[in-house]
């Protein structure tokens, strides 16, 4: 049973009470009475504290779980990890709060990138694989690596609610920045402040993105540790790189665009 629609509705003071703290939302103002797809496009923490409530410790755990954040992916490279999460018999409600917006756990790079590949993928998580084939020129012989289905995360309606939300982000969310001319953009944007004790370490902005959102062929993800500029919203700092890099990673992997009055010829 469905915890959330994408049309139920939410109220952003700019704040939640959770028992003795005062969690913020990034708008100081708050966003007001917004929809579920609206706290998405607007990264809104409170909306995604109230759904986290709704979905509770065990409702979350079991999601991180099935989509492979408690353990390594299984690529092919030395030195692995894994995340970092409390321990769920000392998940209270603070820790909830803060954990539905994806702040106090950790996650590697490539965690991410899978668990997002798996929800834009008709919800199937599937095993990284770093090399495609390999072949052997003496013998002229082709080895493929197959392709490895891990399991089922979320249905395929879910894959597509989620593909569609994460266009609105790009389209009309803090996400905008990465916008591609002629091509169909789905991204969340994440800032995540320094854990408590190592300050020093400052912000990291992140932004991941999926493209074209029908039938997705990249799940990019871009990380920037520390920025120094004026803002360390993700949205803001990683945007403008993904755009840049879907720019030129879509028409080198052979997708044409499907606006081509926007599409550039390069005479050479």
């Amino acid at each position: 049973s469905s915890k959330v629609s994408v049309n139920d509705h939410f109220n952003c003071p700019g704040f939640r009470i959770v028992e003795d703290r005062k969690i913020r939302c990034h708008k100081v103002g708050g966003h007001g009475s917004e929809t579920f797809k609206e706290g998405v496009m607007n990264s809104c923490n409170p909306v995604f504290m109230d759904v986290g409530a709704r979905v509770g410790v065990d409702g979350m755990y079991q999601t991180f779980k099935k989509l492979g954040l408690f353990e390594k992916t299984g690529v092919a490279l030395p030195s692995e990890t894994t995340g970092i999460f409390h321990k769920l018999e000392n998940v209270k409600n603070v820790e909830l709060a803060t954990m539905s917006f994806g702040q106090r756990i950790t996650v590697t790079p490539l965690q991410l990138v899978s668990a997002i590949s798996a929800i834009a993928n008709e919800g199937k998580l599937m095993q990284p694989r770093i090399v495609k084939q390999v072949i052997n020129t003496n013998s002229n012989s082709t080895t493929n690596i197959e392709t490895k289905e891990v399991r089922k995360v979320v249905s395929k309606e879910t894959s597509e609610r989620m593909l569609d939300l994460m266009k609105s982000v790009v389209n009309d969310g803090t996400g905008h920045y990465a916008q591609v001319a002629g091509y169909s953009v789905g991204g969340k944007t994440g800032t995540s402040e320094p854990i408590s004790g190592n300050e020093d370490a400052g912000y990291v902005a992140s932004y991941v993105a999926v493209s074209p959102t029908e039938n997705p062929e990249i799940c990019l993800l871009v990380a920037l540790y520390d920025p120094q500029g004026q803002s360390h919203q993700g949205g803001q700092v990683c945007g403008p790189v993904i755009s840049k890099m879907l720019t030129e990673i879509l028409p080198y992997i052979g997708l044409t665009s499907t606006d081509i009055s926007n599409a550039t010829v390069n005479v050479s």
